[in-house]
């Protein structure tokens, strides 16, 4: 038998901001990068078994066509019909946030009843960690635990040979009442056995232009990308963090001929020059690290560029980290430093980030005209609202060009996931809720309220990125607009993102430019209910804005 595959590729954003969706009122978004993990089970399984028809099913990349469905049961029925021309065998779920958990469920229940016969597994990060959960759903054949290519390979062999499953890492219900140990899957050693993503089953004309990825500032605002992975698993263990669970504590290395010939591929098939590494440490062990930099400086790619939105350690950062990134050709880059209180990264988070080197970094980044960005978490069990304030005060001191501000959210598998049901903040099955997010928390802690935690992020990003941006304030004003810019792109109903860039504007001497803003403003304000409520809670924020 060669069985037919369809990978479902979901939606990670809450199942309310999703309904907001189908009226027009989300106030966020699904951040478009490439499946990575679906592609590479893909190419993998291509490779070594012997299959019929395989494809995606991609939720995320249509979500932005979700107004011309009735409901969120529509979404997901007439995009399974309008995308797969067979039936599969069997239905293969990515699930790596507990926030795609309810979308999960009733996705699940959709294409069961399209598809009834078809087996139904499901893997990813969240899927790892919740997998007792998710085997006491009728819904659900099989739970991948880890590392998805070699326990789906044979998965897919058993089952095309008739045999009886027995994979290490695959479980099925009836596992739960003879067993006591769920190992997970085996990893892959050498990295370069397992091919290229398989690009192909995805529509990869869409996820090269980046449309609603944020990364417009500069030349890269026209440039067609890709997202690769240079290795897999992270030495590091902090608390807030659950990848090791599925890659391992134990860095493994592509070689360097093999991320040349990927790169290369990408650009002759794609026409890419805006490369992402994905990975959970993108410089670990410097030496390889300086070498592999080296061989892709010689690709002399025509405008070639590099973008880290994750994979870069503070610690890690020395002048001649930075200085090669940057002749490679790092434009704009991220740096995650979570906190700025000593104490809560050496006793809370385990991060140990050195927070003076971290000042280092982003100046001399800065110094060779690199845009920085900088991630900070608040609400970690145990921290107080005198150490959030400190990194608040750390950020700004800092003066990177840009801070996410974000909520720190329960990850099932995650040491911080366990700290808060000691605390008894959350249940133990708070995974399957899935109604905290990172941008919002849905629970009290001794420390803080939710209500007061996301007041208190909002206000701190409004007031270090949009009020007092460090390119606003040094009087860098075109740089300021470029990063207004990217935010009102994405949010266009996002008023004090226009605020700004009609005050820049003004400092400018662009009068007539800043009028024009102005307008946009207060139609808006006129016509969409999210600018609205921006204006009302935080109108004081724009003064000089002419309401009249």
């Amino acid at each position: 038998m060669k069985p037919n595959i369809l990978f479902v590729n979901m939606l990670s954003i809450p199942m309310d901001y999703i309904r907001e969706s189908f009226i027009g009122r989300n106030e966020t978004y699904e951040a478009l990068a490439m499946p990575l993990g679906i592609l590479y089970l893909s190419s993998y399984i291509k490779k070594h078994n012997n299959v019929g028809e395989v494809a995606a099913l991609d939720y995320v990349l249509n979500l932005k066509h979700i107004l011309k469905y009735r409901d969120i049961d529509d979404f997901i029925l007439r995009t399974a019909a309008e995308s797969v021309g067979f039936t599969p065998h069997i239905l293969a779920f990515s699930l790596n946030y507990s926030s795609a958990h309810k979308f999960f469920l009733l996705c699940s229940e959709k294409l069961k009843s399209l598809w009834p016969n078809a087996l139904s597994i499901v893997g990813g990060n969240h899927a790892t960690n919740a997998f007792k959960f998710f085997l006491q759903n009728p819904k659900v054949d099989y739970v991948c635990r880890g590392e998805g290519e070699i326990p789906l390979s044979e998965f897919i062999r058993q089952y095309s040979a008739g045999e009886k499953i027995s994979v290490k890492g695959f479980y099925s219900k009836k596992d739960l009442d003879a067993r006591d140990t769920f190992e997970p899957a085996e990893l892959i050693r050498n990295l370069d056995e397992i091919p290229f993503p398989d690009w192909d089953i995805v529509n990869m004309g869409e996820y090269v232009a980046g449309k609603g990825r944020r990364r417009s500032i500069g030349k890269a605002a026209n440039s067609k990308l890709a997202s690769l992975l240079t290795t897999r698993g992270c030495p590091y263990k902090c608390t807030f963090c659950s990848s090791f669970t599925v890659h391992g504590n134990r860095v493994r290395y592509r070689s360097t001929e093999n991320i040349i010939a990927e790169m290369k591929l990408l650009h002759e098939k794609y026409g890419v020059t805006l490369f992402i590494p994905d990975d959970d440490l993108f410089t670990a062990k410097k030496s390889r690290f300086l070498e592999m930099l080296a061989a892709i400086r010689n690709l002399k790619i025509p405008d070639f560029e590099i973008q880290l939105p994750s994979a870069l350690r503070v610690n890690d950062l020395d002048d001649d980290v930075i200085d090669a990134l940057v002749e490679t050709g790092l434009r704009i880059t991220y740096i995650a430093i979570e906190s700025g209180d000593d104490y809560v990264q050496k006793h809370i988070i385990r991060k140990n980030v050195d927070l003076k080197k971290a000042v280092h970094a982003v100046r001399r980044l800065q110094s060779k005209g690199i845009v920085v960005r900088c991630y900070f978490i608040f609400g970690f069990p145990g921290e107080t609202k005198e150490q959030m304030q400190q990194t608040v005060d750390y950020a700004r001191g800092l003066g990177a060009d840009w801070c996410g501000f974000i909520i720190a959210t329960p990850l099932i598998g995650s040491p911080m996931y366990d700290q808060f049901v000691e605390m008894g903040s959350i249940p133990e099955d708070f995974c399957l809720q899935a109604d905290s997010f990172f941008l919002r928390r849905q629970f009290d802690t001794p420390e803080i309220s939710a209500a007061e935690l996301n007041e208190f992020a909002y206000r701190s990003n409004l007031d270090i990125n949009f009020i007092n941006n460090h390119n606003k304030v040094a009087g860098q004003y075109e740089n300021a607009i470029a990063l207004y810019r990217d935010i009102v792109e994405t949010y266009p109903f996002h008023i004090i993102g226009w605020y700004c860039i009609m005050e820049c504007q003004r400092l400018l001497g662009n009068l007539d430019e800043a009028a024009e803003t102005e307008k946009t403003i207060l139609n808006l304000i006129r016509a969409d209910r999210r600018a609205q409520k921006m204006c009302e809670k935080y109108g004081d924020l724009m003064p000089d804005l002419r309401m009249d």
